[in-house]
């Protein structure tokens, strides 16, 4: 497809738009919790981490080398992917029936779904499945008809990028077996040619075994219980998960992905049939997790990722009542999507007290500049947080400074591979704050525990956050 084309230019300048409204944002909004723990990978290089494969923090570590350490060089891989992904979501309605109108529609939609305004502006480990599952059923069909080495190499380099990216990324075998049996191309099923094939898909994730055997295999062990830990089944955790999906994906386009799955598993057209297989197994297995433990929303991006869009070519077939109401949809969607940038952005809608949506991402840059100014001695001093999610900002935002961050909890994770030294012994400068506030006295062994400095991180007169700056004299661990 030649996107150049006076055909395809509308899509070209609504991405190219969106892009460079995602960059400018990018410059004036701090890291959230996710996003600051990946530039930690990206700073602190490895074969692999603890609680994911390493493509984000190689990634992170890239473009940060290139544009500094700093909220544009994290975000950049992935409003490029977002670029990209919309290519392939317009490029994948549009080998349907070469209608125009209708892949940049899907496009739209799939802009107006909320979250994708997110992930398409922070690189998560999901955000590569995104660049990679379109590419991958393309490529089983390439297979289908042409079943050459070169295919099966490029389909084995695309999947070993997913394990490189995200485990769940094992979840693209599934429907590509379904498919072959259900096709019942057995030839391709005992190709000689997967030897290779399969090689290089582990050559590919090698870094991740290698890192394991290292560790103990505690990445797959954490995963396995991060996912479905849980022996009992929770109704309440699935309607949980389900309500999310349904906020976070836009609740007029929620039923639009379905819809699209429903048809796509009963189209005769390989590519919308491979497609359903694709979304049958992911959204299948998210459910199935969610039974156990509430899955979090972007989980299931790949399968909304797909069905949004194709749900919206399908919903275009149908009567001008159902298409004026899809048309709705996706103004709505936009509309909103376009305010929360401009809130985002200028900060401009006043909020209730520690309720502003700019909690996780706004202010960590003077906390830790506070904290920092009550060290006057790194060797006998250091700062410290009791919550992972606080310390992989802090952590973030302390790399211009000199002093040293721990994590004190009960917890073992990927900040105790990171950390360097012992807290022990040392007069500890710890972070409290409001969502995360702990009784230090009941929580830590300290020869005192004093008050330093309090303050308030405030946005237009209103309080976001709360920050109580501690002293904790010869910290001995936790009671």
């Amino acid at each position: 497809m030649h996107f150049l084309t006076k055909e395809h230019r509308p899509l070209l300048l609504f991405i190219t738009f969106v892009a460079i409204i995602r960059f400018i944002l990018s410059l004036h909004v701090g890291l959230g919790v996710d996003e600051a723990h990946y530039v930690l990978y990206g700073i602190h290089l490895d074969w692999s981490y603890f609680d994911h494969p390493p493509l984000v923090g190689w990634t992170d570590a890239f473009f940060t080398s290139i544009f500094g350490v700093n909220e544009f060089g994290a975000r950049f891989g992935a409003i490029v992917i977002g670029f990209f992904t919309s290519l392939f979501v317009y490029q994948l309605i549009y080998d349907i029936d070469k209608n125009s109108k209708t892949a940049f529609i899907a496009v739209l939609a799939l802009h107006a779904s909320f979250l994708f305004n997110a992930l398409f502006i922070m690189l998560l480990p999901d955000t590569f499945l995104f660049l990679l599952v379109i590419p991958i059923i393309w490529t089983v069909l390439k297979i289908e008809q042409n079943a050459s080495l070169k295919n099966w190499i490029f389909l084995a380099v695309l999947l070993g990028i997913g394990g490189l990216a995200k485990y769940t990324a094992v979840l693209f075998v599934v429907p590509v077996l379904l498919y072959v049996i259900i096709k019942k191309r057995w030839d391709l099923l005992f190709s000689i040619k997967l030897i290779p094939a399969i090689l290089i898909a582990l050559l590919f994730i090698s870094p991740v075994i290698y890192w394991n055997i290292l560790h103990h295999w505690i990445s797959f062990t954490y995963q396995s219980d991060h996912v479905v830990g849980a022996k009992h089944i929770s109704w309440s955790s699935i309607i949980s998960s389900l309500g999310a999906q349904f906020g976070a994906y836009n609740p007029l386009l929620f039923p639009v992905a379905f819809y699209g799955l429903y048809k796509a598993l009963k189209s005769k057209n390989d590519t919308l049939f491979l497609s359903g297989l694709f979304g049958l197994v992911l959204i299948t297995f998210f459910t199935y997790a969610s039974l156990f433990k509430p899955a979090l929303p972007h989980w299931s991006a790949l399968f909304y990722l797909l069905f949004i869009p194709i749900g919206t070519y399908y919903i275009l077939e149908l009567s001008k009542g159902y298409k004026k109401a899809l048309h709705s949809s996706i103004g709505f969607g936009l509309i909103v999507s376009l305010l929360a940038y401009a809130e985002l952005g200028f900060k401009f809608i006043p909020q209730p007290d520690y309720q502003s949506l700019h909690r996780d991402i706004y202010g960590w840059d003077t906390i830790m500049k506070e904290a920092n100014s009550l060290i006057k001695n790194d060797s006998k001093e250091a700062l410290a947080v009791t919550n992972w999610t606080l310390a992989s900002r802090a952590l973030y935002y302390n790399h211009p400074y000199r002093s040293n961050i721990f994590l004190i909890d009960d917890r073992f994770d990927q900040f105790d591979l990171w950390q360097k030294g012992s807290p022990l012994g040392k007069d500890l400068i710890i972070i409290d704050t409001h969502f995360f506030h702990k009784n230090m006295a009941s929580y830590m062994k300290c020869d005192s525990i004093s008050e330093n400095k309090s303050f308030d991180i405030t946005l237009n007169n209103h309080k976001v956050n709360t920050i109580n700056l501690l002293t904790c004299k010869n910290f001995q661990g936790i009671k």
